[in-house]
């Protein structure tokens, strides 16, 4: 059933062929009854050479139509997984940076004399790097928004740009 459904532009396609054949097989038999007196079951299995060469014609131009617009609703299925999964992303950050924020800030906002300079250190790289997931998780909404939009060459832009600022933040936090 699931490859019914995933190919059902392609299953359109033959439907499609098929009618073509059966109507041009009627029409032969309406059109043809003063000529030779063939019934409609031979016309649609048995039929005359030409006549069978324009049927396949039909049935490959319907199918070839299928195949494309599988073809492209394969890509727009892809596209839109794709943003869904980004969506899903950027969620899934938003609330542990969140609680990273807050959670740094509440221990950089201690009373001095309780936070030593190990705990002061690691409270700034931790709100550092829950900072850096903020405006990572923000930068992948930006991107899923092109996608959408259907701006194809932006939203790649937006990705190398992306790539370029991870490898710049790394520097940054190997130094």
């Amino acid at each position: 059933m699931k490859f019914f459904k995933c190919y059902k532009e392609i299953w359109f396609g033959i439907g499609l062929g098929a009618l073509a054949w059966l109507v041009d097989a009627v029409m032969h038999t309406e059109l043809g009854a003063d000529v030779h007196a063939g019934s409609l079951w031979a016309e649609i299995f048995a039929p005359h050479p030409t006549a069978l060469i324009f049927r396949v014609f039909y049935l490959v131009i319907a199918v070839a139509f299928g195949v494309f617009l599988w073809r492209t609703n394969w890509r727009e299925r892809q596209l839109r997984a794709l943003e869904q999964a980004v969506i899903a992303f950027q969620r899934q950050l938003d609330a542990p940076a969140i609680r990273l924020l807050v959670s740094a800030g509440q221990l950089q906002n201690r009373n001095a004399v309780r936070l030593d300079e190990t705990a002061g250190r690691l409270a700034a790289e931790i709100s550092t790097d829950a900072g850096l997931i903020d405006d990572l998780a923000k930068k992948y909404l930006e991107f899923s928004r092109l996608v959408q939009a259907g701006d194809t060459a932006r939203a790649i832009e937006t990705l190398n740009s992306i790539e370029s600022w991870l490898a710049e933040r790394k520097v940054v936090a190997k130094s």
